[in-house]
Formats: structure tokens, C-alpha cells, sequence
């Protein structure tokens, strides 16, 4: 099967990598030539317009990192829509770790072996937009847990608390979350975390600060009250605002330092 695979960066490399190595014929485009170039040495096509990948693709998958570079990927000039000729499903993963997907049934079968291919957790939520739906929903727990896992391990740090025996301690009380778990925001905690490679993304810092924008918007105009999300938002807009914006989010333990003088209180 041909697949066209549109923004090959951070999150999108592995993914395209994913594909050829299950033996889909991946042509990849993206913006940034060192991100196109990555996907090369995995082994996919390069293209040089999205429009150029989709043309013999039977599916496209965008991983891009906003809905406006979605629109532009596809509406824009050489933009997939302009190339298509024998997609029958275009798969839009911006921004998701676990596959939520929104659409008919028979759609979502027709998708599953790319899916599968990508990750190995797939959810059919609902109709198409339910996906994104439970990308927000995720990320709103997940930008908060980040925020709250972090200001207890500083006050921690400030009273002279281990944070190893402090993780153990929380590992087995009502205050584990699968984030201190498997992103430990404290460095050579977790060996995997971001925060043992110097916060290298993972999910940026300024990307989930925009989809806790798009969750708290949804919230509103569903008028449904929303306090914590909001404050988790703007300490995340803080903490871009002092260069940990293309870190990953857990880089804002960084910007809770005490020293620092700049932490929201």
C-alpha cells in the first residue's frame, strides 16, 4: 500500500520509520529539509510538495504540529488536496500518542493496518472528530499532571526530600500518575523521561500550551467550568515565554526553580 506521509519532525519520523519498516511504501514530505532528510535514511520517498506525495498514495497521514498547518497541508498551495488521485483516506495524527480515531466503522478498518502500524494502541472513539475530541481531553490531564507533578516535587526539593524516595513514596499512594510513571519531569529519575535527555521533546512545551488553549475553549463554549486547566495553561505560556518552549512540557519543573524568581505565585 502507498501511504503519503506529510511533517516528518519530532513525533512524525518515528511514525513514517514505523510504516516502511511493516513494509508500506512511504512517500514523506516536509517543510524543514533536515526532517525530510531523517525520513530518507528510514528508508521513505522524499517528496517536494505535499501535493507530489499524495499523488499515488492511497492513504494520507498529516502529523503536524497545529490545526492551521493541517489546513495549510491540505488547502494550501501544492497541498494535498491538489495532488490526490487515488487516496481514499486521509488520516489526520497531529499531536496524537495513543490513536484516537474519529470516522465510519469501515473507514477506520480500512485505516487500521496503517494505524497499527504507527502504534500499538488504537481506539475507534466515534464519528469523525471524536478523536480529536479525546486528543484534548488527554492532553488537558496530562499539561495539568505535568504542572502539579512538578510544583510537588519542588516543595519537596525545598524541605530536603529524596525526590527518589519521594517517587516511591507516590508510586504506591493515591497520588501516582502514569506521567511521573513514564515522564518524570525531575532528571535520572526515569531513565526514558525527557528530563534525563535535557527535556528533549517528546511534546513541546509551546504545543501543549496550545492544545490546553483549544481544550479551555472547547470548555467554554460548551460553558462548562474549567479553573484548573487555565492556570495549568498559563504556567505552561510562562515557562515558553523563558525559552522552554521547544522542550518538552516537563521542562516546566525547570521553570518552577525557587531561584529563578519568575514562577507564577
Amino acid at each position: 500500500m502507498n501511504v503519503a506521509f506529510i511533517g516528518t519532525g519530532t513525533m512524525g519520523a518515528p511514525m513514517a520509520a514505523n510504516l516502511v519498516k511493516k513494509g508500506f511504501a512511504v512517500v514523506a514530505y516536509d517543510i524543514v529539509p533536515a526532517a525530510l532528510a531523517a525520513a530518507a535514511r528510514a528508508g521513505a520517498t522524499q517528496a517536494g510538495s505535499a501535493a507530489e506525495a499524495a499523488k499515488q498514495a492511497e492513504i494520507v497521514v498529516t502529523m503536524l504540529p497545529s490545526s492551521s498547518h493541517v489546513e495549510q497541508a491540505y488547502l494550501g498551495p501544492a497541498g494535498v488536496l491538489e495532488g490526490v488521485m487515488r487516496c481514499r483516506l486521509c488520516i489526520d495524527m497531529s499531536t496524537i500518542v495513543a490513536i484516537m480515531v474519529g470516522g465510519e466503522a469501515k473507514d477506520v478498518e480500512e485505516a487500521r493496518p496503517v494505524l497499527a502500524a504507527m502504534g500499538a494502541n488504537v481506539f475507534h472513539v466515534g464519528p469523525v472528530g471524536s478523536g480529536e475530541v479525546a486528543k484534548l481531553c488527554n492532553n488537558l490531564i496530562a499539561g495539568v499532571a505535568a504542572v502539579a507533578v512538578s510544583e510537588a516535587f519542588r516543595i519537596a526539593e525545598g524541605f530536603g526530600v529524596d525526590p527518589k524516595i519521594l517517587t516511591d513514596v507516590i508510586a504506591k499512594s493515591s497520588g501516582n500518575t502514569w506521567l511521573m510513571e513514564n515522564m518524570h519531569p525531575v532528571p535520572g529519575i526515569v531513565a526514558r523521561a525527557s528530563s534525563t535527555r535535557d527535556y528533549a521533546p517528546g511534546f513541546m512545551t509551546d504545543l501543549m500550551a496550545k492544545d490546553l488553549g483549544l481544550a479551555v475553549n472547547a470548555a467554554r463554549a460548551l460553558r462548562v467550568p474549567v479553573v484548573v486547566a487555565p492556570a495549568a495553561q498559563q504556567v505552561l505560556r510562562l515557562a515558553s515565554s523563558h525559552g522552554l518552549g521547544r522542550k518538552d512540557f516537563t521542562s516546566v519543573y525547570q521553570f518552577l526553580k525557587p531561584s529563578d524568581g519568575n514562577a507564577p505565585v
